[in-house]
């Protein structure tokens, strides 16, 4: 097969280039807590495991919720940035009560404790710097929550690592971790121990009944995130979130941006009309084909060159001349020399023998050594 030219293949490469950029930006995102941020950040390795732990859904709607079978799903909402309208919260609420499961984490933002009380729960986030320094990670700032009570939810989990976080004020809900009984909140935001703070065990995780479901406050959505998942035991609480039910909704709906190409793939899986009209557009496409035939780079480009003039077109480089509008499949090796001589003398009249036997040996030279290079 002939080589293209060396610029050719620097267009190429440069399109290739171009094109993988354009699809790793519209397939990614840099929102903090993002499902598609890769960053340290971002949640994508969470997403990913929801994936491998059970049958998972991204919702960037609340519509989402009344298409699930409630006694099997636990839905997971983290550190949402936006407010659920009252017909969202509406839904959410008819989950829960009806057997749904609903994870919500959140630290220092409104958002998580207005959906706690909209659903109907009675803990909330404290909204207050949780430090220990006795058992923490790398700083006070990243207490260890060290006390775990046994459940399904904390199967296989001995602490928990934060980031950040906050206390919940469980108000008569089920406490399932506390940090140390070093821990204290920062009520003066000095980022120390200071007169008056008190040491205790403050929770970080509780449940309680709603109806028929349950809700799940997590006073840190830290703990999912890329660069905290693999600290102990994050990545075993958010396992035993995930297997406690054979449905995980993970709810985006309020979570900023998402990538563009990442909403359309959502809609197409979502939509059974969208599926059926990009059936339609693929069968339209097919059709065309059979109709107006084959159009090739090969065929178009050498329509375009019958356009130029003859004189001029003899001054083009020898692999450009060969590509001609007709039958591309016809090997150009079977053309002897007297086909070419004739041609030659058809093209040139005024040119005498000696003339077009010149040109005609110039032309099978530059060609053999064309192929001798592939």
């Amino acid at each position: 097969m002939r080589r293209p030219p060396v610029p050719r293949l620097v267009l190429y490469a440069l399109i290739l280039t171009l094109s993988v950029a354009i699809v790793i930006a519209a397939s990614t995102s840099t929102a903090t807590f993002g499902g598609y941020n890769i960053d340290w950040d971002g949640t994508s390795e969470f997403r990913e495991l929801a994936d491998q732990q059970s049958e998972s859904q991204i919702a960037l709607e609340t519509t989402a919720y009344e298409r699930s079978n409630t006694s099997e799903t636990t839905a997971i909402i983290l550190a949402p940035e936006e407010p659920y309208t009252a017909n969202d919260s509406r839904r959410v609420r008819a989950f829960v009560r009806s057997g749904g499961t609903v994870v919500i984490a959140d630290d220092f933002g409104s958002e998580g404790n207005a959906l706690l009380s909209a659903v109907g729960a009675d803990a909330r986030f404290n909204g207050t710097q949780l430090l220990d320094e006795r058992e923490y990670y790398q700083a006070p700032s990243l207490p260890v929550a060290t006390n775990i009570t046994d459940s399904q939810y904390t199967s296989d989990v001995a602490q928990l690592t934060l980031n950040g976080a906050t206390a919940i004020d469980a108000n008569g809900s089920t406490v399932l971790a506390t940090s140390s009984r070093f821990g204290y909140l920062d009520r003066d935001g000095t980022g120390g121990l200071s007169p008056g703070d008190e040491l205790s065990t403050y929770p970080v995780v509780t449940v309680e009944s709603v109806g028929d479901g349950r809700v799940i406050a997590v006073s840190d959505p830290s703990v999912f995130i890329n660069t905290m998942l693999t600290q102990p035991d994050n990545e075993a609480f958010a396992t035993a979130l995930l297997e406690t039910h054979q449905q995980t909704l993970l709810d985006y709906s309020r979570a900023g941006e998402q990538p563009p190409l990442s909403i359309i793939l959502l809609a197409v899986r979502s939509s059974v009309v969208v599926q059926m009209g990009l059936v339609g557009v693929g069968i339209g496409f097919v059709w065309a084909y059979g109709v107006f035939g084959r159009f090739t780079s090969r065929s178009i480009w050498g329509g375009l060159l019958e356009i130029v003039p003859e004189p001029l077109r003899d001054h083009f480089p020898i692999w450009l001349r060969e590509i001609t509008s007709g039958d591309e499949d016809t090997p150009t090796e079977l053309i002897d020399e007297d086909t070419l001589l004739r041609s030659l003398s058809q093209r040139h009249p005024e040119w005498d023998e000696t003339r077009l036997r010149q040109v005609m040996t110039d032309v099978l030279s530059e060609r053999s050594r064309t192929e001798d290079d592939e």
